[in-house]
Formats: C-alpha cells, sequence, structure tokens
C-alpha cells in the first residue's frame, strides 16, 4: 500500500506540473494580446478580399467605383478628373464583400478621380490627385506614390481618438496616407492597416482581362 500511495503522488505531482506549465505559458501570450492578433490578422486578410474585389469590378466595368459617401453601401457620384481624389466608404454592396473590419467600423477608401471613369494605359494622377503612401506624417519617404486607390482600416483605436501624427495623417482627408509597422507607443501609436492598388497591378489585370488596350 505504501509504494502505491508515493506512485499517485508521483503522479499528482507530475499533473501539477503540467497544469503549471500550461498556466503559465498562457500567461506569456494574454487572452487579449491573442484576441488583438487574431483580428488583425483578419482585418488583413479582409482588406486582401477588398483589394481582389476593386480589381475585379475594374476589369468588369473598365473602372474603379466611386466611394460610399452616404452610408448606404452603394458608390455615389466622384470627380473624374486626375487632379482630384475622392474618399468615404467602401461601396461594399456594389464590391459584395464585408463592409467593416473586426472592430465594427466601416473600411475606408480614397481613389483617383481618373481611374473612376474609362481609363488608359497612360491614366495617372496629377498635382492633387496623387495619392501616395508614405512612411511616416511628413511624407519625406514613399512607400507608393501615384497609385489609384487605397483602402484601410483604422485599427482597434479607430484612429478618432488618436494623438499619433501618424494616424492623423490617415484621417485628414487628403491625398497622402501613412503604413508602417505596429505601434503602441503613448505618444506616437500606430495601428492602421493600408492597402492599395498600384497602376502596374490595375493595368496588368486590364491586359490580362482584354480590357486594354
Amino acid at each position: 500500500m505504501k509504494n502505491i500511495y508515493k506512485g499517485f503522488t508521483l503522479i499528482e505531482m507530475a499533473v501539477v506540473l503540467v497544469i503549471v506549465g500550461l498556466l503559465l505559458s498562457g500567461l506569456l501570450i494574454p487572452l487579449t494580446a491573442q484576441i488583438d492578433q487574431k483580428d488583425y490578422s483578419q482585418a488583413k486578410s479582409q482588406l486582401q478580399e477588398i483589394r481582389e474585389a476593386l480589381l475585379g469590378y475594374a476589369v468588369v466595368n473598365g473602372r474603379l467605383p466611386c466611394p460610399d459617401t452616404s452610408g448606404d453601401g452603394i458608390e455615389d457620384v466622384c470627380s473624374t478628373i486626375a487632379s482630384s481624389t475622392t474618399g468615404g466608404n467602401i461601396p461594399w454592396i456594389d464590391l459584395g464583400i464585408q463592409p467593416r473590419d473586426p472592430w465594427q467600423q466601416n473600411y475606408r477608401y480614397r481613389v483617383n478621380g481618373a481611374f473612376t471613369s474609362s481609363f488608359t494605359l497612360s491614366t495617372t494622377g496629377s498635382g492633387l490627385g496623387v495619392l501616395r503612401v508614405c512612411t511616416d506624417n511628413t511624407c519625406a519617404a514613399n512607400v507608393a506614390s501615384n497609385v489609384p486607390a487605397i483602402i484601410y482600416s483604422s485599427g482597434k483605436n479607430g484612429g478618432s481618438v488618436s494623438t499619433s501624427a501618424d494616424e492623423l495623417e490617415n484621417t485628414d482627408d487628403d491625398k497622402d496616407f501613412v503604413s508602417h509597422d505596429f505601434s503602441n507607443s503613448a505618444v506616437a501609436g500606430f495601428d492602421d492597416l493600408v492597402v492599395w492598388i498600384s497602376s502596374n497591378v490595375v493595368m496588368n489585370r486590364m491586359v490580362s482581362a482584354n480590357r486594354l488596350p
């Protein structure tokens, strides 16, 4: 009997050690962090789906859609000139996609006017219509320039309550956007997710589909 009790004690100790190990591993990645990671991964995937939907729309219609500025999910009338851009929500009904990010905010969309009507291989933005993605709010260095369209999510913090100059650049309704790695700095925190369509990509899709030249 004495040996049996000792055996059970060792088993119980082993079980306790396993449980403690599991608890410690769980503490290394808090539940909230796991949820945040899942949400950001989902948002990235949805942004790529939106990007593909926009490219498909261009192939079918010969142009990119205007943004939804009335909130009904359908594109509204927007500028068709190269020196102007229009921003609003993604026209999710027209595209048949998910309208909101994991934090229940509308995906935002800005498009160069020249691409909202039939365009050619030489179509490009000009002046104030040159949409660009920068590494910070000063736009001293570009990630991409003269892109037809930009889609973005303001992340978990929603952007509207941010004091980060880089995040505020994405909400000031102009042609410049910022995209860089996540930062949780109290002063310069950044959790926006920005995706864009380059001219080369949309032109290549149109040519491949025999919509251009």
